[in-house]
């Protein structure tokens, strides 16, 4: 495809965000691994390191009392905690203020959208199972919660069989849809429309596709991967297209809406 996301790509690890990282032939895109965080631990610049003498302004001079603290040295001002908090009630282990979370995790309401290694609080991590995620048969229509709306690696797993006209799946953002997949066999040739519902308006529709992957009464696989930047489809462990987000609230949306002629069979919400 011209934008580069191809499925021999993402299973060889070339060109590939994930290239460094192990295969998973279920999985078109492979697995990420979460970044790594330098802080908490680590000082303000120019804090002083260890026998480096360096003394706040103020402090008093040689022989005249209290010595800059380290642990267990001393104490910042009268009535200061030992042990080498900074204030008073301060939390020990490093933690940045009263209450904040460990591990990686950002703050409630952390602005922007979580990159790798961060997650909110109870976020599953790769590879596991979204909580309240259905498995096995569903009837259609059927509603798939997104308790936490979608977050980097986010991936929905569909198997079915196409058994009329077309069917829709719908990613929505209350009243409106961020992402509208709807592949139709009573057009000619067959397409796969993707838009976008905002304030009770459809968008301009996306119709270009290398191939239309599903054949009536035929069973597939579908698998969208949230990504920061799009949605990418893939069917049968082949990369479809891709969708470029019109709808920034991602902790908004939601749900995931499946209608029209369509049997699922399975499906599954995981990280990767």
């Amino acid at each position: 495809m011209s934008d580069g996301f191809s499925l021999d790509d993402a299973l060889s690890g070339q060109g590939n965000a994930n290239s460094q990282q192990s295969q998973n032939l279920n999985n078109p895109w492979g697995t990420q691994n979460p970044g790594q965080q330098g802080y908490p631990g680590q000082q303000y610049p120019g804090f002083p390191g260890p026998g480096q003498g360096q003394q706040y302004p103020g402090f008093p001079g040689p022989g005249q009392g209290q010595q800059f603290p380290g642990p267990g040295q001393g104490q910042q001002y009268p009535g200061f905690p030992s042990g080498g908090q900074q204030y008073p009630g301060a939390p020990a282990g490093g933690q940045q203020y009263p209450g904040a979370p460990a591990g990686g995790q950002q703050y409630p309401g952390y602005p922007g959208f979580p990159g790798p290694g961060q997650s909110y609080p109870g976020a599953p991590t790769a590879g596991q199972t979204v909580p309240s995620a259905p498995s096995g048969p569903m009837k259609v229509p059927c509603e798939i919660p997104l308790p936490a709306g979608c977050t980097k690696g986010l991936m929905l797993t569909i198997s079915g069989v196409p058994n009329g006209k077309r069917f829709n799946i719908d990613f929505k953002e209350g009243n409106d849809i961020a992402f509208h997949l709807n592949p139709r066999f009573d057009e000619h040739p067959n397409v796969i429309v993707r838009n976008s519902m905002i304030r009770g308006q459809w968008g301009k529709e996306e119709r270009q596709c290398p191939k239309f992957p599903f054949q009536q009464g035929q069973p597939f696989k579908l698998q969208i991967l949230f990504e920061p930047e799009a949605f990418k489809l893939a069917v049968n462990n082949e990369n479809i297209c891709q969708y470029q987000h019109r709808v920034r609230n991602f902790s908004g949306i939601r749900c995931i809406r499946i209608d029209g002629n369509v049997t699922i069979t399975d499906t599954s919400l995981t990280t990767v």
